[in-house]
């Protein structure tokens, strides 16, 4: 278990072991913070995706940096 500290402007630091295993990137991620039981509770909130359009013929260099196999048809 990790631990963590508030500092004196009530901001909690997330480990760094904690935030790579989660995928949680910095300044980009939101949460949702609940206090249940005693406890206070944070919860990623995952935006919807959003519809691309796959007859779209200007796709810039980081539409596939990770693509993987993923291949495009007519």
């Amino acid at each position: 278990m990790a631990k963590a500290k508030m500092d004196e402007r009530g901001r909690i630091l997330i480990p760094l072991e904690v935030r790579e295993k989660l995928g949680l990137k910095a300044g980009t991620t939101e949460f949702e913070l609940s206090a249940e039981n005693g406890a206070l509770i944070l919860r990623r909130i995952i935006s919807e995706p959003l519809p691309v359009d796959a007859r779209h013929r200007k796709w810039g260099k980081e539409a596939f940096l990770n693509a993987g196999e993923t291949t495009f048809g007519e």
